[in-house]
C-alpha cells in the first residue's frame, strides 16, 4: 500500500520506511515562510481521509502526533509548552497547546516511520485521549 503527505501546498507519496525517513531528512533543514522549521503534515492511504497528523517544531525538538480516526495523541513526556507551526502558507501560523505537543521529533519520526511500514496506529507511543 502507498501513504500520502500533505503539507501547506504541497502533497507527496512515500511507498516505504525509506521514503519516510528521506522526506523527514528534507523537511528538517527545510525552513517555512514564517521564518521557522515548524509544519503540521497529514498522513493516510493514497485515496483515504488523512489519517495521522504530526506537528513539528524542529526549532525546538518537539512535536504533536494525533491520531484522527479515534481522536488520541501521543505521549512521551510531560507538558512543556506550546509549539507554533505553519498548516499553510495562506494563513497565519497556529499554535498547537502544550497538552499536545509532548513528544520529541525523533519519536515523531519513529512513529510515521511506523505507520507507513505497517499501516496500523503506531505502538511505539502511548495514546491518550486529545481533551485539548
Amino acid at each position: 500500500m502507498t501513504f500520502r503527505v500533505h503539507f501547506d501546498m504541497c502533497k507527496g507519496e512515500l511507498p516505504d520506511g525509506d521514503a519516510v525517513r528521506e522526506f523527514f531528512d528534507q523537511r528538517r533543514e527545510a525552513f517555512a515562510p514564517h521564518g521557522g522549521r515548524a509544519n503540521a503534515y497529514w498522513f493516510a492511504p493514497v485515496g483515504a481521509d488523512d489519517v495521522l497528523r504530526l506537528d513539528i517544531d524542529y526549532d525546538n525538538g518537539r512535536a504533536a502526533l494525533r491520531w484522527l480516526p479515534d481522536g488520541t495523541h501521543a505521549e512521551e513526556f510531560d507538558q512543556v509548552g506550546p509549539i507554533v507551526v505553519m498548516e499553510s502558507s495562506d494563513y497565519d501560523v497556529v499554535t498547537i497547546p502544550a497538552e499536545l505537543a509532548r513528544v520529541s521529533a525523533d519519536t515523531a519520526h519513529g512513529a510515521v516511520t511506523e505507520y507507513i511500514t505497517t499501516g496500523a496506529k503506531p505502538a511505539s507511543v502511548e495514546w491518550a485521549p486529545d481533551n485539548a
